[in-house]
């Protein structure tokens, strides 16, 4: 099929427009003021664990310059990530002065081969604070009031990053604490191996701020419940007095307070639910000899806190007042004879 000679030129005029105005894309110039963001890390910190920059990132307007084409490219640099400053590995406050050479020889905006003519702020103040890191060992913490044996803790070493600044506070053998939540252990059945994800975290006595960090921060604590117990706070609890039989006529004993306040009391499941639903009531004995009266004393400990049921039947417990499981209680003593 053979073309006629006007198409042909037609074709060729319309390549040749477009190419001419291709070229003239290129080489007109445009300056184009935009929004950007700076991020700031440190060069030598490829993992960018040992060092924190503060703040990280901050907004900024370049002022860009160069063909249209290369302009419209690094536009679309600006809008979809931040442009990268890589700073030297100094702890402390930097000043950063000339963000306009900076942002130029970034390697996204060079790339495009535009000119920057300016960056809104020109300068940064940034705050580099470095990262130290020590091995800490590893050790269970287990506050519950249940039995427990066989324990021990995965891993047995983690890593600790503290800032430069507070390294120096930790002491030379350092120790990371996996803490059991008490009601973990409480619904697990006792007599078996159990394995239980717990966090870990400094000792409280070292008060150090934030920004210590521990790698893994979790870790497996293994253990073998011997016997479930459960805590709980009882308001009041009455105080009863045992002494020899016969010493009953031969003295008058009077108590201060006749009542405990603020008992906390560990005992089994199904003690702690008899107390609470008032079918049981926790007792504190004070013994009295009859050496004791005869000496009038004013004073005696709580010789031990007990359960006691409707029945009759009582069951000795663990309770402490303010942890004192032996509280002392102010007494008067009469001699009748």
């Amino acid at each position: 099929m053979k073309w006629p000679r006007e198409f042909s030129t037609i074709v060729l005029v319309t390549i040749v427009t477009i190419l001419i105005w291709l070229l003239a894309a290129a080489k007109t110039r445009q300056v184009e003021i935009l929004a950007g963001q700076l991020e700031f890390t440190v060069a030598s910190d490829a993992a960018g664990d040992r060092y924190q920059v503060t703040p990280s990132q901050i907004p900024v307007t370049v002022t860009l310059e160069g063909p249209a084409l290369r302009v419209r490219q690094a536009r679309n640099v600006l809008t979809s990530a931040s442009i990268r400053i890589p700073l030297p590995a100094e702890h402390g406050v930097q000043e950063i002065s000339q963000l306009v050479t900076l942002v130029q020889v970034a390697q996204t905006i060079a790339e495009t081969g535009v000119t920057v003519v300016g960056v809104e702020p020109p300068t940064a103040v940034v705050e580099i604070t470095e990262f130290i890191r020590r091995t800490a060992v590893t050790r269970a913490d287990i506050q519950s009031a249940s039995t427990v044996q066989d324990v021990s803790v995965t891993p047995k070493e983690v890593s600790v990053s503290a800032p430069q600044d507070v390294v120096h506070e930790l002491p030379e053998t350092l120790v990371v604490d996996a803490v059991v939540d008490p009601r973990d252990v409480a619904r697990l059945e006792p007599g078996v191996l159990h394995t239980v994800e717990c966090a870990l975290k400094l000792p409280d006595s070292l008060r150090l701020p934030v920004g210590v960090t521990i790698d893994p921060p979790t870790a497996l604590v293994s253990f073998q419940l011997v016997a479930r117990q459960r805590r709980a706070d009882v308001p009041r609890v009455r105080i009863q007095v045992i002494s020899t039989p016969q010493d009953f006529a031969a003295y008058a004993i009077e108590l201060s307070e006749p009542m405990l306040t603020d008992v906390t009391i560990e005992a089994s499941p199904d003690d702690i639910s008899e107390v609470q639903a008032g079918r049981a009531q926790v007792i504190a004995v004070v013994h009295l000899s009859t050496n004791d009266k005869e000496r009038g004393i004013e004073s005696k400990p709580i010789s031990f806190f007990a359960i006691l049921r409707s029945d009759g039947t009582a069951t000795p417990i663990t309770a402490t007042v303010n942890d004192n499981a032996h509280p002392e209680v102010s007494l008067s003593i009469t001699s009748s004879k």
